[in-house]
C-alpha cells in the first residue's frame, strides 16, 4: 500500500500554540477574534480589519541563540510566516519523537500563498523613499529593496529549513492556493511510495495581511465585520486568521520499525486543474463533485464518517460546495456523511487552511469527537446539508477534507484511522 502514516502533527492558531491548546480551545468553542491595524505610509492612513490574530512568535523562546542569528543573518528572524512553518516543523517533530540526523531520509514540503511577499510590500508602504524616483535612479532604489525581492523567491526557505532541521531529501515549495495543505500532503505521499525517502514533513503557513485582506474585499470575498458562519442562511463572507499546521508522514514500515506511534493513515486523494475563471467555480462542469467522488470511491469504498469542507461562510461559495457535495456523495452511491467547517475555530487562513484543518481533523479521529460548525445557527434550506450543530463523540474510521480552491484548484482527501484512540 502507498499511504502515508501521520507519526506527529502541530496547529497553531490564534486560540494556541500546539495540538492541546488549539484542541481545548475548539472544545470550549471560545475562538480568539480580534483587529488587525497596518499603517500606511507615514502612518497618516492605516487598514483596519476583523482577524484571528496570533501576531509575532518570540523564537528565542524556541530555538538556540546561534540558531536566532542565524536567521538573523538571513534576515527572517521577524518573517511571521517564517516564524510560524519554523515553529509548526518544531512542534511535528517533537510530537513524532523524531530526531534527525546524517543518516535520516528526511524530505520537506512547504505550502504558502505568498512567502516574501508579505515583508516587501510592507517595505514599499513604510518606506515611500524607496521606490524608484527619477533623481535616485533604479539602482539605487533597487539596492535598498533587494533583499526583499529576492525573498519572493521560495528556494531560500526551503534551504534555511533545511538548515536548521538538517534536512538532507527532497524539497518542494507548493502553491495551490486554499489547496495548497492538501497538494503538499499528496506530494509527500507520493515521494514516500517512490522509495525515495521515508519520512516527509509537510508544513503551511499564512500570515493575515492588509495586502491580501483589501485584495479579497475587493472580490466580494469578506465579511464585512460579521461573524465566519460556514452555511448559515445569514453568512456573509470570511474572516482571515493567522495559522499554521504540519505534519510529519512516514512509511508504514519505516513508522514500525522506529517504533514510532500512528493513530491514523493519509489514504490517498484526488486532484483536478479547472480553467474556466481564476476567483469563480464553473458550476456547470462538477468537476469538484467530481473530485470528491472519485477520492471517495476509490479510497473510502466502506463509506465515510465525517467529511470538512472548505466552508468558507462566502454566500456564493458555500452554496456551491454544498451542492457540489451532495451531487458527489449521490454519484458515489455513498450516503451523505455529517458535514463540519472549522473556519468559525480559527478563520480563513489561506494556504495553511487545507493544512491546519486537515490536522484538526486528525485530532478529532484520535479522540472520537467531532466539533459542531461554529456560528452555524440557522439553516440555509438551499443547502440541504447534514451540518454538524452540537459537539458529540463519534468514532471516525475514515473522513474526507476537500477543497474548491481559487486558481481552479480542486481537491479532496481521505484519511483514515488505524484503529488507535485517545481518550477525550
Amino acid at each position: 500500500m502507498n499511504e502515508a502514516w501521520v507519526t506527529g502533527s502541530s496547529m497553531l492558531t490564534s486560540a494556541g500554540i500546539g495540538n492541546d491548546a488549539v484542541w481545548e480551545a475548539v472544545m470550549a468553542e471560545k475562538p480568539v477574534i480580534g483587529e488587525r491595524r497596518q499603517a500606511m505610509g507615514d502612518g497618516s492612513e492605516d487598514v483596519r480589519f476583523p482577524c484571528y490574530v496570533i501576531g509575532s512568535v518570540d523564537l528565542a523562546k524556541w530555538l538556540e541563540p546561534q540558531q536566532c542569528e542565524k536567521l538573523k543573518h538571513w534576515g527572517v528572524y521577524e518573517d511571521y510566516d517564517f516564524s510560524y512553518i519554523l515553529v509548526s516543523i518544531l512542534l511535528a517533530l517533537h510530537d513524532a519523537e523524531l530526531s534527525l540526523d546524517a543518516a535520516s531520509r528526511v524530505s520537506l514540503v512547504v505550502g504558502h500563498e505568498n512567502l516574501g511577499v508579505v515583508r516587501l510590500v510592507d517595505r514599499l508602504v513604510h518606506k515611500r523613499e524607496t521606490i524608484v524616483q527619477a533623481e535616485k535612479g533604479f539602482r539605487h532604489s533597487f539596492a535598498e529593496l533587494q533583499h526583499y525581492f529576492y525573498h519572493l523567491q521560495t528556494f531560500p526557505y526551503l534551504f534555511y529549513l533545511s538548515n536548521l532541521f538538517g534536512i538532507n531529501g527532497l524539497t518542494y515549495a507548493v502553491n495551490n492556493a486554499c489547496a495548497s495543505g492538501l497538494y503538499a500532503t499528496e506530494l509527500g505521499r507520493q515521494l514516500l511510495a517512490s522509495g525515495s525517502t521515508d519520512v516527509v514533513i509537510v508544513a503551511c503557513s499564512d500570515y493575515a495581511h492588509a495586502s491580501e485582506y483589501l485584495w479579497l474585499e475587493d472580490k466580494g470575498a469578506m465579511s464585512g465585520g460579521a461573524p465566519l458562519a460556514p452555511f448559515d442562511l445569514n453568512r456573509q463572507g470570511s474572516v482571515l486568521g493567522d495559522g499554521a499546521g504540519a505534519l510529519v508522514l512516514e512509511t508504514r514500515e519505516h513508522a514500525e520499525r522506529r517504533g514510532a506511534k500512528a493513530s491514523c493513515f493519509y489514504a490517498g486523494g484526488s486532484f483536478a486543474q479547472e480553467r474556466w475563471q481564476m476567483t469563480l467555480p464553473d458550476v456547470s462542469s462538477h468537476l469538484y463533485a467530481s473530485v470528491i467522488a472519485d477520492a471517495v470511491q476509490r479510497f473510502a469504498p466502506d463509506g465515510v464518517d465525517l467529511h470538512v469542507p472548505h466552508g468558507t461562510g462566502s454566500p456564493l461559495w458555500d452554496l456551491y460546495e454544498a451542492r457540489e457535495i451532495q451531487r458527489a456523495y449521490r454519484s458515489s452511491t455513498q450516503a451523505l456523511p455529517p458535514v463540519t467547517a472549522f473556519k468559525g475555530y480559527m478563520g480563513h487562513t489561506l494556504g495553511a487552511s487545507g493544512m491546519l484543518e486537515s490536522v484538526l481533523l486528525i485530532e478529532a479521529m484520535k479522540r472520537g469527537v467531532i466539533p459542531r460548525t461554529l456560528q452555524h445557527h440557522t439553516p440555509d434550506p438551499k443547502l440541504s446539508l447534514p451540518i454538524v450543530t452540537e459537539t458529540s463523540e463519534k468514532r471516525i474510521r475514515t473522513a474526507v477534507k476537500s477543497v474548491p480552491a481559487y486558481g481552479g484548484f480542486h481537491a479532496a482527501c481521505i484519511w483514515k484511522s488505524t484503529g488507535k484512540r485517545e481518550e477525550p
